[in-house]
């Protein structure tokens, strides 16, 4: 689990520059957004100009934040990555349909076999692709990633295969990740966002590496399910289980009391995240979907220093933004000597000893004399 994904006011900062605590490596993420393009040119959000022209100066001071000349060799601490949004699929026309019908979107597992099949794990449609081609000209011109990783479920992949052809026909490796998928609130998901099993999308993919990072096919699971259920909805229970997370509306990276919700989100985007980090490649295209983008710039990343607001900015479908992740170490900070005591407040309790083991050279202080106590942690830690 990562704690400090819920620290106050993730959600509420809307971004240019933005930096998170990453507790596996020490070290502090600083994302700058470089582009903003969608598949019909310059994109039209409104965030570009708002926090460009009120506090550019302020940033371009600030040690919280750093510039990159375009084209220059990368640090050796950063990466760049292109997310993309998945191009229009079957599901986001349906649901346009469900709405403007007066009626609100319903495709859950209790009534797959009254709603269109086609919306399990949907394809991209016509216009889809049409987004997704129109995007791959800008990658080929300005993406050179040395890996990709795109979500498992379809419509983000056919979206990567086509957005990333050129970098594909180079032999740049694919692989599919759990973590970076569609995300899914409480105990009865949609079926768009329930993805086909692990073997099957091997099979329709084979460009794709679906073992390393997709959870596979539980057969325990899929046997009890078809034995739960008969006939036809046997068979339908056992496709959508054949995506353990989305049948047991679970994470892997800790239990979900009534579903996953927003707070899971945001660890699955710091997660994969972390995991991104830690790889060698220093260029990377990434294929996800509109939820977990606003995960991971809303909830993963924040920004301490700004106070800009404003509603979020969801990706258009087949918009392809490029960012720049600089690593460094963590600001010191007052009372990380504490630390020292942790262990023992969670364990057998304090043994008398701990104070001359972390400052030998101090001893206790009354409480008349905070005002040192304070001076002596903060210079001190």
């Amino acid at each position: 689990k990562f704690p400090s994904s819920v620290a106050p006011g993730l959600a509420t900062s809307n971004q240019l520059l933005v930096q998170r605590w990453q507790p596996e490596t020490g070290l502090w993420s600083h994302l700058r957004r470089t582009r903003s393009v969608s598949g019909d040119g310059p994109c039209t959000s409104p965030l570009p100009s708002r926090l460009l022209s009120t506090s550019a100066g302020a940033r371009a001071a600030s040690p919280c934040f750093f510039s990159h000349p375009e084209g220059a060799p990368l640090p050796e601490n950063a990466k760049r990555i292109h997310f993309v949004r998945h191009g229009q699929g079957a599901h986001n026309v349906w649901r346009a349909q469900e709405r403007a019908a007066g009626r609100a979107p319903h495709a859950k597992r209790g009534n797959f076999g009254e709603v269109p099949r086609g919306l399990h794990d949907p394809d991209l449609t016509d216009r889809g692709l049409e987004e997704a081609a129109a995007t791959q000209v800008l990658a080929a011109a300005a993406c050179s990633p040395q890996l990709l990783v795109t979500s498992p479920v379809r419509r983000a992949v056919q979206t990567c295969l086509t957005v990333f052809k050129a970098a594909i026909d180079r032999g740049v490796p694919l692989l599919a990740h759990e973590l970076c998928r569609e995300q899914f609130r409480g105990l009865d998901p949609s079926i768009y966002d329930a993805r086909r099993g692990r073997e099957a999308l091997a099979r329709e993919f084979p460009q794709v590496d679906f073992q390393k990072y997709v959870l596979p096919e539980t057969v325990s699971l899929t046997a009890s399910v078809s034995q739960s259920n008969g006939g036809a909805a046997a068979d339908a229970a056992t496709q959508l289980a054949a995506d353990p997370m989305w049948w047991l509306c679970g994470s892997p990276l800790g239990a979900c009391e009534g579903g996953t919700n927003e707070t899971s989100m945001m660890e699955h985007a710091y997660g994969f995240m972390c995991w991104l980090m830690s790889r060698p490649e220093g260029e990377v295209g990434v294929a996800t979907h509109s939820l977990w983008l606003l995960a991971l710039y809303y909830g993963a990343f924040d920004n301490p220093g700004s106070n800009a607001g404003g509603d979020p900015h969801v990706f258009y479908t087949g918009e392809l933004r490029t960012v720049l992740i600089l690593e460094r170490p963590a600001p010191a900070t007052s009372g990380g000597c504490l630390a020292a005591y942790g262990s023992a407040l969670l364990g057998s309790g304090l043994t008398g000893q701990e104070q001359d083991e972390v400052h030998p050279q101090k001893r206790a202080r009354t409480v008349g004399d905070r005002g040192a106590v304070l001076e002596s942690l903060s210079l001190g830690c």
